[in-house]
C-alpha cells in the first residue's frame, strides 16, 4: 500500500490555541535548556549542577575544549526536558456545561482552573485541571488547598512531556543520531534536516533553530526507520500517549480518509496520522503551540 511520503512543512500550519496550563503559585514548568555562563563558573561545576556530563555539554554546544565565558549562553542536553510532570485535577465531566460549572465554583475560591478536552474511547470528557508542575511536593499542596475547599475527589496525574522517542520540542537537533541512529544519509536545505535510513524515504525530518540547535518541529515516518522504539500501530500509540485531546478525520488519499489523533500537553502539539486503515500509523508530528 503506498504511504504518503510528503512533508509537511512545519512552519506553515500553526494552530493558535489557548494554552493548555497555567503555572499555579509560581510553580510552574520551565523547559531549562539552556543557561548563561556566570563568572566561577565552570563546565565541571555546570555538569554536577544539572547531573550531565562535561563530554555532554561539549557535544550539545559544540565546544572544541573546556573553555567558556562571563555572558555565554549555554545549552542544555533536551532529555532532561522528557522529566514527569504532575497535573492536578478537580473532576471530570462528560458535559461541557458540568465542567463550566466547576470552573466558576473554582474561580470564586480563588482558584484558577481550565477544562482540556480529552477523547476516550470515542466519549467526549472534559478534566478540570488546577496546576502543572516539576515538583511532586508543589502538587500535593495544590492538591490539599482543593480538598480545604471540598474538592474532595481531586488527584493529581502524572504526565510526560509530549516527545517522539525522548525527543522533545526544545531538544537539541544534535540528539537526533542518539536516539534514532546512525542514518545511510542527511540532507540539509535551510533549517530542514532529513535523515535517511532506508531508500525509500526520509524516516525523520526536523526543523531547527539554525543559531542554538533547538528543535521546533520533529516529524517521524516509522516505515522508514530500522527502530522498533517508534509506535507503529493505533494499540501501540495508546500504550505510549495514552487517549487524545481530539479525534479527526483528514483526506489523505482521492477517495480515502485518514484518521488523527491530536495531542496537546505544556505548550507543544503532537498529531499522530493512521493510514487507511485505521492501525498503522503514518508519520507523527511534534510541533510547538503558538
Amino acid at each position: 500500500m503506498k504511504k504518503i511520503r510528503q512533508f509537511v512543512l512545519f512552519a506553515v500550519s500553526t494552530v493558535l490555541v489557548v494554552s493548555l496550563f497555567f503555572f499555579a503559585n509560581g510553580f510552574g514548568y520551565a523547559a531549562g535548556d539552556s543557561i548563561i555562563i556566570k563568572k566561577g563558573d565552570t563546565l565541571y561545576s555546570i555538569s554536577k549542577q544539572y547531573n550531565i556530563s562535561v563530554q555532554e555539554l561539549k557535544e550539545h554546544n559544540d565546544l572544541k575544549n573546556n573553555t567558556i565565558k562571563v555572558g555565554q549562553k549555554l545549552l542544555l542536553p533536551g532529555l532532561k526536558q522528557t522529566d514527569p510532570l504532575y497535573v492536578v485535577m478537580a473532576g471530570s465531566f462528560a458535559k461541557k456545561m458540568n465542567a463550566d460549572k466547576q470552573i466558576s465554583l473554582l474561580k470564586k475560591k480563588g482558584i484558577e482552573a481550565v477544562a482540556v478536552k480529552r477523547v476516550i474511547t470515542n466519549q467526549i470528557y472534559y478534566r478540570i485541571q488546577t496546576g502543572v508542575f516539576s515538583d511532586k511536593k508543589n502538587a500535593e499542596k495544590q492538591r490539599e488547598v482543593l480538598r480545604k475547599q471540598g474538592i474532595k475527589d481531586s488527584y493529581i496525574l502524572t504526565d510526560k512531556p509530549l516527545h517522539i522517542n525522548d525527543v522533545t520540542v526544545g531538544s537539541m537537533s544534535s540528539q537526533l543520531e542518539k536516539q534514532f541512529g546512525k542514518p545511510a544519509k542527511i540532507e540539509d536545505y535551510m533549517n530542514i534536516r532529513s535523515f535517511y535510513y532506508k531508500k525509500q524515504g526520509a524516516g525523520v525530518r526536523v526543523n531547527f533553530n539554525m543559531n542554538d540547535g533547538s528543535i521546533f518541529g520533529l516529524q517521524v515516518y516509522p516505515e522508514f526507520l530500522n527502530s522498533d522504539a517508534i509506535p507503529k500501530q493505533k494499540s501501540k500509540v495508546l500504550d505510549v500517549y495514552g487517549y487524545p485531546n481530539e479525534v479527526t478525520k483528514i483526506s489523505c488519499y482521492e477517495s480515502a480518509s485518514c484518521e488523527q489523533f491530536i495531542y496537546k500537553f505544556n505548550k507543544s502539539k503532537l498529531v499522530v496520522q493512521f493510514d487507511r486503515d485505521g492501525k498503522t500509523v503514518q508519520y507523527l508530528d511534534l510541533s510547538k503551540l503558538q
